[in-house]
């Protein structure tokens, strides 16, 4: 910190470590204490509760109906209203100057009973609605009094969604091992063949593709396993397939056509941080390995390997936590793939059930799960914190 001051003053320097602060705080500090707490708090919102208080508006809806068909009903008593209970037919009523007649008399007959038997329903349901609301009261008092910091919000989660959870970390994890199997191969080539000029403009070579947003190369990946896309046309181009015919090979919807885009989507952070360990190897002992009779297979088994192991263990760890998280991936390339990824099981909960906080419990787990990998890979590779930082 002191060596900070002096180099750039009291001024800068004190504008760097407010800007770090500020960094640390208010973009990571916050947004994961607020996620951990909301992870831990329990919102019921489903179950007897809510059926009750369905079941309570339903009856307010029935009592609103037979209130206007009564005042309905009532409009249409008006041009028989006028004739006295018990005239005869066809006898004059003096009071309204009406002749009662047999229709009128059973239209009016009919709508009173019509009136009652509404009335009676209305009566019947008010009393009814006055046990119903006390129930749902009681419901609600018991739902809130289970509202509150607990575990269950990581409890309820159902088998499927466990077994999402496990799969995805499981998907992640193959998508690291394709990544790493690919990229190994290209940062040693480049790393121990390519200097200089060469080696600039081959990793400008992997680095223009990028210089696309993300989406737009997923699209263009869903453009090329389409159907009818260009993958499909060029083998029907050699006859292994018909497209005239109706004959395709379905490539989207698949883990496979995941694990392709995936790859591709976060190859150079694979690529550069085993590229940078690599470079740093003396060339001499790869020289010096294979004159003392080794394989090339053992040669990178003892030496190439072993010293990139920092490189392989952090470009390991960011391609791991970037496919656990992917949302767009799987979304667009995989529609209709079951099960879902479990990124998308998040946002569902997030963004359409609206329930943040179980959203937010399994953002925990699987935060959880990548941070236990982060802890394996550094065990099983043998590098510290420090090591992974140079």
């Amino acid at each position: 910190m002191s060596s900070l001051f002096r180099s750039y003053g009291l001024v800068l320097g004190t504008l760097f470590v407010g800007m770090v602060a500020f960094w640390i705080v208010a973009l990571i500090a916050l947004p994961q204490l607020n996620m951990i707490e909301r992870a831990f708090v329990f919102e019921p919102r489903g179950g007897a509760a809510i059926q009750a208080q369905v079941d309570v508006d339903r009856v307010y809806q029935r009592l609103y109906t037979i209130q206007f068909d009564i005042e309905a009903l009532r409009k249409q008593e008006g041009p028989t209203a006028g004739v006295a209970p018990g005239a005869k037919i066809g006898e004059d009523n003096t009071t309204t100057g009406r002749v009662a007649t047999p229709s009128a008399s059973a239209a009016a007959r009919g709508i009173e009973e019509r009136i009652a038997a509404l009335e009676a329903e209305a009566a019947a349901l008010n009393v009814q609605l006055v046990a119903m609301e006390e129930d749902e009261a009681r419901l609600k008092a018991e739902q809130e009094a289970a509202a509150g910091y607990s575990l269950l919000n990581f409890t309820t989660m159902s088998a499927l969604h466990v077994k999402i959870f496990v799969m995805t970390l499981l998907y992640s994890l193959c998508v690291t091992l394709i990544c790493f199997f690919v990229c190994y191969p290209i940062a040693y080539t480049v790393a121990q063949t390519a200097r200089g000029e060469r080696a600039a403009l081959l990793m400008l070579g992997l680095l223009v593709p990028y210089a696309i947003n993300e989406l737009l190369r997923i699209f263009a990946w869903t453009m090329i396993l389409a159907n009818e896309g260009t993958l499909n046309s060029f083998l029907d181009v050699l006859g292994i397939i018909s497209l005239g015919d109706g004959e395709t090979i379905r490539w989207l919807a698949s883990n496979g056509a995941v694990f392709c885009v995936l790859v591709y989507a976060y190859i150079l952070f694979m690529v550069f941080p085993i590229y940078n360990t690599i470079e740093t190897l003396d060339p001499n002992q790869i020289e010096a390995s294979r004159d003392l009779g080794a394989s090339t297979l053992r040669t990178h088994l003892r030496v190439v390997i072993p010293h990139a192991k920092p490189g392989i263990a952090v470009g390991s760890i960011m391609t791991f936590m970037l496919a656990a998280g992917s949302i767009a991936v799987p979304g667009l390339v995989g529609p209709g793939l079951h099960p879902d990824w479990f990124s998308q099981v998040i946002y569902r909960s997030f963004f359409e059930a609206g329930n943040w906080n179980v959203g937010s419990a399994y953002s925990l787990a699987l935060l959880a799960a990548c941070i236990l990998f982060i802890l394996v890979t550094m065990f099983v590779f043998r590098v510290g914190i420090r090591d992974i930082a140079k």
